[in-house]
């Protein structure tokens, strides 16, 4: 079969497949696409069955309904009900932080879940005799949906007030329920009043964009599997000297990247001082010359710093071609598959395609389309990621 362009890659899985929500039938025929294409190009693929959440948003609603709930319980008779509101609302709470931290809790015991897959081949290396640890190279392949919170940038701005308010709102509650233990005070169910009424709004918001139409993500990340895609085909002909690489399309990112921690969790002891590179929504905009983002750090509720020495390679890279229009920056968004390698101790970079405003093209909006996606800045991506390839595997020889 001819060689597939990136555009190419992305068509077929935003149009031809269309929307890849977490564990559902798109995310698995996108699965089979990769696979198959692989295949052809003489690799052995493999699948690994993941266990997975299937909406981004179900803790968070259990999370603000427990909170509401416990205001309704403050106003029982107390001190029972004061008792029963603080350990719905201190579970809850301390649940919410373990899952935003990516750790087990409470909330994956009781939010639906649901079987995916991820997809993944290894090329070794050409000189098995001088290996050093191999690099890992994660791309989703799911899709996110399309809430009101991710419309506009203002509206991505107001989601990320929401998220600390909303824990500082259920933390407050805690304090409050805490403190109506012991005193029957009026003043007290009064007060909580006021957080509830944040969290009920939060709560709303939060059903929203939980029955919101899946995302084509063209993007997000149709564009980020085409590019790994891409390089696994080079790899194919043009392995690495001295690193195995294993090239990883991912499940359920989007609900809290259950296949990267599946995956890493699995391979842990072969992925030992691996470097660990996320390709995640690359594709840029149309009409605006953006080149590849290096990502150094991601926040989400708490920054993970990448690799320093990585980070530094890639702006050697980065300043030895300057024509690829490369930017260094930090994530301060939301979260993406580099939390996960950073939890495991691996060495983490990522390729995201940043705005010079710091923001994400269309991200996790209808807009996010190949239409709107730009050739350039994807063809530049892949060209920066095969060159940071090549210096990694010669690294100790700098």
């Amino acid at each position: 079969m001819p060689r597939m362009s990136l555009l190419g890659h992305i068509r077929h899985l935003s149009e031809d497949i269309g929307p890849r929500g977490s564990a559902t039938e798109g995310e698995a025929r996108a699965a089979d696409y990769v696979q198959r294409r692989l295949s052809e190009w003489g690799l052995q693929p493999e699948r690994q069955p993941v266990l997975s959440a299937t909406s981004a948003y179900a803790p968070f609603i259990v999370v603000t309904g427990a909170a509401l709930l416990g205001v309704f319980l403050f106003w029982q008779p107390q001190p029972v009900g004061a008792a029963a509101a603080f350990v719905l609302a201190a579970t809850a709470l301390g649940a919410a932080l373990l899952e935003l931290t990516f750790n087990d809790n409470p909330l994956r015991w009781v939010i639906p879940t649901g079987w995916s897959q991820n997809v993944l081949v290894t090329v070794p290396a050409a000189g098995q005799d001088e290996k050093r640890p191999p690099i890992l190279i994660t791309a989703h392949l799911d899709t996110h949906r399309t809430p009101l919170l991710f419309s506009s940038p203002a509206w991505r701005r107001i989601f990320r007030i929401i998220m600390l308010a909303g824990l500082g709102c259920v933390a407050a509650l805690v304090v409050i329920f805490a403190i109506g233990i012991f005193s029957p005070a009026r003043a007290l169910r009064e007060l909580a009043l006021a957080p509830g009424v944040v969290v009920a709004v939060i709560f709303l918001l939060i059903i929203q964009a939980a029955t919101s139409p899946f995302t084509k993500g063209a993007n997000d990340n149709a564009s980020g599997v085409a590019v790994a895609l891409t390089l696994a085909e080079r790899l194919a002909q043009c392995p690495l000297r001295r690193r195995d690489m294993m090239v990883a399309f991912t499940a359920c990112e989007e609900v809290g990247a259950y296949g990267a921690e599946a995956l890493i969790r699995a391979r842990r002891r072969g992925l030992r001082g691996a470097v660990h590179l996320v390709i995640d929504q690359v594709g840029g905009s149309r009409g605006r010359d953006l080149g590849p983002t290096v990502v150094r750090s991601e926040k989400f509720l708490r920054r993970v710093m990448c690799d320093p020495h990585l980070v530094q390679m890639a702006q050697h890279v980065a300043d030895a071609q300057p024509e690829l229009g490369v930017q260094v920056r930090d994530f301060d968004l939301a979260y993406s598959e580099l939390s996960i390698g950073a939890k495991y101790g691996l060495r983490t970079l990522g390729l995201i395609g940043l705005t010079p405003e710091g923001d994400l093209p269309n991200w996790h909006t209808p807009n996010d389309v190949i239409g709107n996606l730009d050739e350039a800045t994807l063809e530049r991506t892949a060209e920066f990621a095969w060159c940071l390839l090549q210096v990694i595997d010669t690294e100790d020889e700098a």
